[in-house]
């Protein structure tokens, strides 16, 4: 049995006095943070709505990647100022819903998860995601394995659309890695990266 992680959400004050303060002072001179309290609450707010879905998302995700965490805990930062991102993990603010949190947040991980884990060696991963999905620009193509393990999740695993329905694809290479995968087919790719960890595992 795989041990999951715990997933553990605070408020990055840190990254905020060191990277939101600055990057906003320049941005948008004379604006103010908002008091220390309230991003405490936001990222309680987090943790509230995250810990009912934890273990089985996560369960979820190394089912269909057939990888392993290599984490036993992920800290995931609240910062201001910030979109989200995986390594180190952060989340911004502006995450109002229940749907909308989780939904961000299983990207983040699966994108961790991809590529820091126990059985594959992640300096070979774009040549074989490239192999496996042609020449595309570095977004679209670290992409496409995250939006299909997104779809066999909250449609196939737990039919929860309205979840996946958060994604933002506002972007160029987030629509065309969305296109890919409605197109080919959730399933397909995923079954494609659970043969290649399969075979080139360490």
């Amino acid at each position: 049995m795989k041990i999951l992680p715990e997933i553990r959400i605070e408020y990055g004050w840190l990254l905020t006095d060191n990277i939101a303060e600055p990057m906003l002072a320049y941005y948008d001179p004379g604006s103010k943070l908002r008091e220390f309290e309230e991003y405490e609450a936001i990222a309680a707010q987090y943790a509230e709505w995250w810990k009912p879905h934890e273990q089985k998302i996560l369960a979820a995700m190394c089912e269909v990647t057939g990888l392993e965490f290599k984490q036993n805990i992920i800290d995931v930062y609240v910062v201001p100022f910030m979109y989200a991102f995986s390594d180190p993990l952060v989340l911004g603010v502006k995450h109002e819903s229940e749907e909308k949190l989780v939904s961000v947040l299983t990207h983040e991980l699966i994108h961790r998860l991809l590529t820091d884990n126990k059985t594959h060696d992640d300096k070979k991963t774009l040549d074989e995601w490239t192999e496996l999905f042609g020449e595309r620009d570095f977004v679209t193509l670290v992409h496409i394995p995250v939006h299909a393990v997104m779809h066999e999740i909250f449609l196939e695993k737990f039919n929860m659309p309205t979840y996946l329905e958060q994604e933002v694809i506002k972007k160029k290479s987030y629509r065309d890695s969305w296109e890919y995968v409605q197109n080919y087919g959730y399933a397909k790719i995923t079954q494609r990266l659970r043969g290649l960890y399969a075979t080139h595992s360490r």
